[in-house]
């Protein structure tokens, strides 16, 4: 065996998966001074390639701030903005969010003082309704918030894949799990490669990983329409029980659909149904339908990452879970891993898939 590992080719770290995970794991590995080598086969769908990559300091119907917006947010808008500047290529569009208060339940929450000095930082709030009067239902008023927008996750995926192209970093073929050697010195081989960890990056894909099967996956299809709204030219994203993005090409994505079955890629005629009635609640112009993609994301029961290393083989780890909110979490909790995997920082409870030991024990 000594001999054989002598002849194989030495990399810190292997990384299968070149989603948002991937891509932004990889790339903190590297700034961390690790070796990496990226397998992701291209045939296989993505829901990063799906995503309208919103991120939003507040979330949910009753319009309540995310979880850990105050470290995650200024750590993701100094996150892609560097890039940006680092490759001279536009995907991180930070623009404000109108959310119309829902109902009148909501509204009155909004006017106690203690929870609009909670919101000051992230929100302003507004009762009156002339806003975006005749296109938006905003009868009750809303909330605008900032460090909001949204990632262009196409063209970001694509600049990392030709950057990791360029350094010999990425192998476009579908990874082989079955080819793995675990040697007892705790390192892993894979077809001529010597790493001291494999990382998991698979998405929704990784529920049939045999590693890690045993995590409480709960994924979840979406699909989104993309459309034209003729006379309609906004500067913010509408978001109240459905959103609608405005593109750079002055088209806007309108999403999303929520199902817990039938996990396929394959848009429906339900879910166009079902997005053009929200958008007819959401906004008062109508629109013209352009093209629908569907993905499944790659979420968890408990709402929170899937991060760490194998109970019983420490050489294999996974970075997933990252749910709808992938553009927010994904880097701060790919340089939080990063920090475990090569200064032996403590990783986060709340995230670690130790809390789920249990699982693999049974």
């Amino acid at each position: 065996m000594g001999n054989i590992q002598e002849s194989l080719e030495y990399v810190d770290f292997i990384i299968v998966g070149q989603g948002l995970a991937g891509t932004v794991l990889a790339n903190a590995l590297q700034e961390a001074g690790q070796t990496v080598r990226i397998f992701n086969n291209a045939e296989l769908p993505s829901s990063s390639r799906v995503a309208a990559g919103i991120f939003n300091p507040v979330t949910g119907r009753k319009l309540v701030k995310t979880w850990l917006a105050d470290d995650i947010f200024p750590f993701l808008e100094k996150y892609y903005a560097k890039l940006e500047n680092r490759f001279g290529q536009k995907f991180f569009h930070e623009i404000p969010i109108y959310r119309p208060f829902p109902n009148e339940e909501v509204r009155r929450f909004f006017q106690n003082e203690e929870i609009i000095r909670e919101f000051e930082a992230f929100a302003t709030i507004e009762f009156e309704n002339s806003k975006y009067q005749g296109i938006v239902n905003n009868e009750l008023g809303g909330v605008t918030t900032s460090h909001s927008g949204w990632v262009d996750l196409n063209t970001f995926l694509d600049v990392f894949k030709a950057y990791f192209s360029s350094k010999d970093m990425l192998v476009n073929q579908a990874f082989e799990i079955e080819s793995i050697q675990l040697t007892e010195d705790n390192l892993v081989i894979y077809k001529g490669l010597k790493a001291d960890k494999l990382i998991f990056c698979e998405g929704f894909h990784g529920k049939d990983n045999p590693f890690f099967n045993w995590l409480p996956f709960n994924p979840v299809k979406g699909e989104v329409l993309e459309v034209e709204i003729e006379g309609v030219h906004l500067q913010e994203i509408i978001n109240q029980g459905a959103f609608v993005v405005p593109l750079p090409d002055g088209r806007y994505k309108v999403g999303a659909t929520y199902s817990w079955h039938e996990l396929d890629w394959i848009s429906t005629i339900q879910a166009r149904e079902e997005l053009t009635l929200k958008y007819g609640k959401l906004l008062k112009p109508p629109f013209k339908f352009i093209a629908q993609k569907a993905g499944v994301r790659p979420a968890t029961k408990d709402r929170r990452p899937l991060i760490g290393l194998h109970p019983a083989f420490k050489q294999l780890g996974i970075f997933n879970g990252l749910g709808s909110k992938g553009v927010s979490l994904a880097p701060y909790f790919a340089k939080h891993f990063t920090e475990f995997l090569t200064e032996e920082k403590e990783l986060a409870s709340e995230v670690n898939i130790n809390r789920f030991a249990s699982l693999y024990l049974a």
